[in-house]
């Protein structure tokens, strides 16, 4: 695809003071009825070498640079937004000022959460199940002892098996 002046994305500029620039364009298909998009790669010239993936640009048909470059980079449409490392070495450090430093203060505040929400589950159980019932691990010994259970073994279920193996 050729012509003077076209608006396209930049797909690389690993080289220098060039380019890649990626600019689509439809194609009408007789046989199918349909347009179909493409895309054409133009080198162009970059003299600043300011330009990331990602920028908008205008180029325009120029001097040869090279065997495959014939494009020059005229404006930059729309920058894109890219890595800075000053702007994110004062997020790391924010983060960092604002982290606690303190780790026995963080597990006595954790400790002191899983109080709260160990005593909302025993309000809630009292209210559910009654205040005569204790919440002590016997519930569980007896809702979960018996021949298929995973209980704590009483004294049947020992005398049970002393008396299999004589």
């Amino acid at each position: 695809m050729g012509g003077l002046e076209f608006v396209g994305r930049v797909v690389s500029n690993r080289m220098q003071k060039t380019v890649v620039v990626a600019v689509s364009y439809v194609v009408w298909i007789p046989k199918y009825k349909v347009y179909q998009k493409r895309i054409a790669r133009h080198k162009a010239r970059d003299e600043s070498q300011s330009l990331v993936i990602g920028d908008i640009v205008r180029i325009r048909k120029s001097r040869k640079y090279s065997k495959e470059v014939s494009y020059a980079v005229v404006e930059t449409l729309r920058r894109a937004s890219v890595y800075d490392s000053t702007a994110a070495t004062a997020m790391v450090t924010a983060l960092d000022a604002a982290r606690e430093t303190d780790w026995v203060q963080v597990a006595q505040r954790r400790l002191s959460e899983a109080d709260v929400r160990l005593m909302k589950l025993r309000e809630m159980y009292e209210r559910e199940i009654g205040s005569g019932i204790s919440l002590s691990g016997g519930v569980l010994a007896v809702s979960n002892s018996g021949l298929g259970g995973t209980g704590s073994l009483g004294a049947g279920a020992s005398g049970a098996a002393g008396e299999r193996g004589k």
